[in-house]
């Protein structure tokens, strides 16, 4: 019985081996991009393996990399297969397994399956944080949520900060509040201010809201 349980030891440690050394491979297997003269190219271990054929191109980020062609951008992965075509004139890099995206001054995001989650029609949008990001258009600031679904039917004067979905820090009209991902209050929007670290401020008084 004790012979048995020594070759599953055995066993468990091989596998813990090869993990061990295919994450290290994998690290130093890294890709990046080179260039030479106006254009890019990718090296994995120091081997250029692609044409130099982009104008722009950035360092990978949850395994995708927005690369240029002439006027439009698009995305690859880490064996650059194409996860969108050249289709953008603006892009960010991933956050969250979301990318910001834009096409002729509209803005949305698309995920890491090269999928638009919504619609391109945002004046301007911040990446993903602790699940949402922050959208504007016309009416004001909200939250898109991984769904691509609007959070707040209201809007507000700045960019919502989410602490967490059961604390939204949010503003309108001048004075600031706190929300959840459920829209329902949890400290009214009578605030002159409230600080990063949930500090608000009335009327010179502080009050600690415990939001961290």
């Amino acid at each position: 019985m004790k012979k048995t349980n020594t070759n599953r030891v055995n066993v468990l440690k091989g596998i813990m081996s090869s993990f061990l050394i295919g994450l290290f491979l994998s690290v130093c297997a890294q890709v990046e991009p080179v260039k030479q003269g106006d254009y890019y190219a990718f090296s994995r271990s120091g081997e250029v393996f692609t044409p130099y054929h982009y104008t722009e191109v950035s360092a990978f980020r949850e395994g995708i990399a927005w690369v240029n062609k002439g006027a439009l951008y698009g995305y690859v992965d880490t064996n650059l297969n194409a996860v969108t075509p050249f289709v953008y004139t603006d892009v960010a890099g991933f956050s969250e397994g979301f990318a910001a995206v834009s096409r002729d001054s509209a803005f949305g995001f698309i995920n890491n399956k090269g999928l638009e989650i919504c619609a391109l029609q945002y004046h301007r949008v911040l990446n993903f944080h602790k699940g949402f990001a922050a959208i504007l258009d016309s009416a004001g600031w909200n939250l898109l949520d991984s769904f691509g679904k609007e959070v707040f039917e209201d809007s507000f004067d700045h960019p919502p900060r989410v602490v967490s979905s059961r604390f939204i820090v949010v503003s309108r009209k001048g004075k600031w509040g706190v929300m959840n991902s459920r829209q329902q209050v949890v400290y009214p929007l009578k605030y002159d201010f409230i600080s990063a670290d949930g500090v608000a401020y009335l009327n010179e008084e502080k009050e600690y809201l415990g939001l961290l």
